[in-house]
């Protein structure tokens, strides 16, 4: 059966009638969010990606061997055959993700409704009956990017809300949550249609527009650099300004230990990707970086020296400036050696390389640190202007203040 128009029903105590929040679960540090999915409606976690935009759900034609577990997570596998509004579309696709784990599925639409319910639609995703994802705690994938790079015969899920008129504003929102582990009170957030900032952040959120693309693909902004900030004094701390270059607590006239900034030339670009766990940093300046942090790269790789926890702190700052216009425009965001400690998880070096020149890609280290604010700017694509923002979190939100 294939549903004419999008259906709007009853909707339970966290879900408004546009506005979707969906609680954030977290287990083996993979995070995820939860979808009813067919008639009659059966429950599918799905890992949040804004680095993709097909979303897929492993299927029931899955096998041990073409569908590996061993995340220790008991998966649910979409069955076409038993819901009654599923569409197959005819076609079949195989994604490639930058990590080299790959799947293959059938194009199909069936009913999607929220957690806790409330709001229904038709939504196309990726029937899987191939996939290397062994480790993901999570029946498939949410895609966040942008339709543009969607599989054929699919579109975001965001987007095919937003097409539809059916969220309170054309944006996405995060909040990871003030407790990491598994085994915590998680309390993290994915908003669909909105954004509780006046809840989360301790100040404002500053925005960037996204790097002008036609057509937009993904959280892509302009890196115009990327800066270490190290203090002078052994009691001194960096001072994190939220859309602005760090400071430190060393008396006026000092000069820090380091203070180095490394130019894109108007080439850099930086993905802002949920679906990957850490930071990396175009490659030719990963070596220099540890330099100013005073370490070692091939040391630190060879084990002949070792990243402890109290290397991960408040003395030193990574930061990337980000824009494309006017200087004065740009907008810098940074996280504090201390921000990379997550507490109950191994300390280890921060900062990947990335692969390929001028290429930053920006993942969950920096993520959940910082309140998260998607916006598309428009409803209908010929009007997008999208931006990204970020806000600091308020001490009773940070993981890192209820970790103390």
């Amino acid at each position: 059966m294939k549903m004419s128009r999008y259906s709007l029903l009853a909707f339970g105590a966290t879900v408004s009638a546009a506005l979707i929040d969906l609680p954030v679960h977290i287990q083996n540090t993979y995070c995820s969010v939860d979808f009813a999915v067919g008639t009659p409606a059966k429950p599918h976690r799905l890992m949040f990606d804004t680095g993709s935009t097909t979303s897929w759900i492993m299927s029931s034609d899955c096998t041990a061997s073409s569908c590996k577990n061993t995340s220790g997570y008991a998966r649910r596998f979409y069955d076409a055959s038993a819901s009654s509004t599923s569409v197959e579309l005819d076609s079949a696709s195989t994604i490639g993700y930058i990590d080299g784990d790959k799947l293959t599925g059938l194009a199909m639409q069936d009913v999607f409704t929220g957690e806790l319910g409330g709001i229904q639609w038709n939504q196309t995703f990726l029937s899987v009956n191939e996939s290397s994802w062994q480790f993901i705690t999570a029946d498939g994938f949410l895609g966040l990017g942008f339709s543009s790079i969607a599989e054929n015969h699919t579109a975001s899920l965001v987007e095919t809300l937003l097409w539809a008129d059916q969220l309170d504003a054309p944006r996405f929102s995060l909040y990871y949550g003030s407790d990491l582990r598994d085994n915590g009170t998680q309390n993290g957030v994915l908003t669909i249609g909105g954004s509780h900032e006046d809840t989360y952040v301790d100040g404002s959120v500053a925005y960037v527009p996204l790097r002008k693309e036609d057509p937009y693909q993904l959280w892509r902004a302009a890196l115009r650099s990327v800066n270490v900030l190290v203090a002078k004094g052994p009691n001194s701390t960096v001072i994190v300004n939220n859309g602005r270059l760090p400071t430190t607590s060393d008396p006026a006239g000092t000069y820090p230990e380091s203070n180095t900034t490394w130019p894109m030339y108007g080439s850099g670009t930086a993905v802002f990707d949920t679906g990957a766990g850490r930071i990396s940093v175009p490659p030719n300046i990963i070596e220099p970086l540890y330099y100013n942090l005073g370490w070692n790269l091939t040391k630190l790789i060879n084990g002949q020296e070792r990243m402890e926890c109290e290397h991960l702190n408040s003395t030193w700052a990574l930061s990337f400036t980000l824009g494309e216009g006017d200087v004065k425009d740009d907008v810098t965001f940074t996280i504090r050696g201390d921000e990379f400690v997550v507490p109950g998880r191994q300390c280890m070096p921060p900062v990947d390389d990335s692969p390929a020149s001028g290429f930053a890609l920006i993942g969950a280290a920096f993520l959940r640190r910082h309140y998260s604010v998607f916006d598309f700017g428009a409803t209908k694509v010929e009007d997008y202007k999208p931006t990204l923002g970020f806000g600091r979190l308020k001490e009773e939100y940070d993981y890192l203040t209820k970790a103390i």
